[in-house]
């Protein structure tokens, strides 16, 4: 009876030293906050190509063009990284309202990638960190970051654009998520360049005056001497002319 109480206790006091020994405690938790803030996200345009069998080409090309033409298509790959094996991360997209988990078994040395095709629309990921089952402190939440894809601009594309690249309204990608209509589009395109181009000749108005200021500044000696030679002629002209009267007379 002796011995079996005994082993009893030893089991209990087993049991409570694996359950001390796996605790999440501060130091665990502080490193794991630690990796979890390091986790960095970006985004990058990118181009690929249609199979032949998935779209159409235009109308009115030539067959030499035929030969030539493929068809590309526009979109956005997301990184993810520096994840470890002690973390986890949940990405939400607000678009879809889908979120989706990943593991490190699922990235490329601590790199998580995936593809977004469609430009039209503006997506904002949620990124949430996790620790990991490798961890003591397993689901854990620990960290959230934010990513927004922009959308594709199609006014960029139009010609009254020319001129106004700089102007919000004409960039490739927005992140302004509501559209304008194209009336405001071009009422507001063409203000931008009534403005931009006033601003742009009074600036260059000053600096016109400021040159010729400063070539003044720069040429005074040889100014002063043309200056006081031409009035010596034209003094000395007059003397002579009004001599030649008085003669005349």
């Amino acid at each position: 009876m002796k011995k079996i109480n005994k082993l009893i206790f030893t089991i209990i006091l087993a049991l409570i030293s694996i359950d001390v020994y796996a605790a999440c405690d501060t130091k665990e938790l502080n490193e794991l906050r630690s990796a979890a803030a390091n986790i960095k996200t970006s985004y990058e345009v990118m181009e690929g190509k249609f199979d032949p069998s998935e779209y159409s080409p235009p109308d009115g090309i030539t067959d030499e063009e035929l030969e030539e033409y493929e068809g590309v298509y526009t979109f956005f790959r997301i990184y993810i990284t520096n994840l470890t094996p002690d973390l986890y991360i949940t990405v939400y997209n607000d678009l879809t309202d889908q979120t989706t988990t990943y593991n490190y078994s699922d990235s490329t040395d601590g790199t998580i990638t995936f593809d977004w095709d469609d430009i039209r629309g503006l997506v904002n990921y949620q990124i949430t960190v996790y620790s990991s089952n490798q961890t003591n402190c397993a689901d854990t939440k620990l960290h959230t970051l934010y990513l927004t894809t922009p959308r594709y601009n199609e006014y960029s594309s139009y010609e009254i654009c020319d001129g106004a690249e700089d102007y919000y309204l004409c960039y490739e990608y927005l992140t302004v998520p509501e559209d304008v209509s194209y009336s405001e589009f071009v009422q507001n395109v063409e203000e931008y360049k009534i403005n931009h181009n006033t601003e742009k000749e009074e600036e260059e108005s000053p600096q016109e005056s400021n040159d010729f200021i400063s070539f003044l500044s720069q040429h005074k000696v040889p100014i002063l001497v043309i200056s006081i030679t031409i009035l010596a002629i034209g003094g000395l002209t007059t003397v002579i002319i009004i001599k030649k009267r008085r003669r005349i007379i």
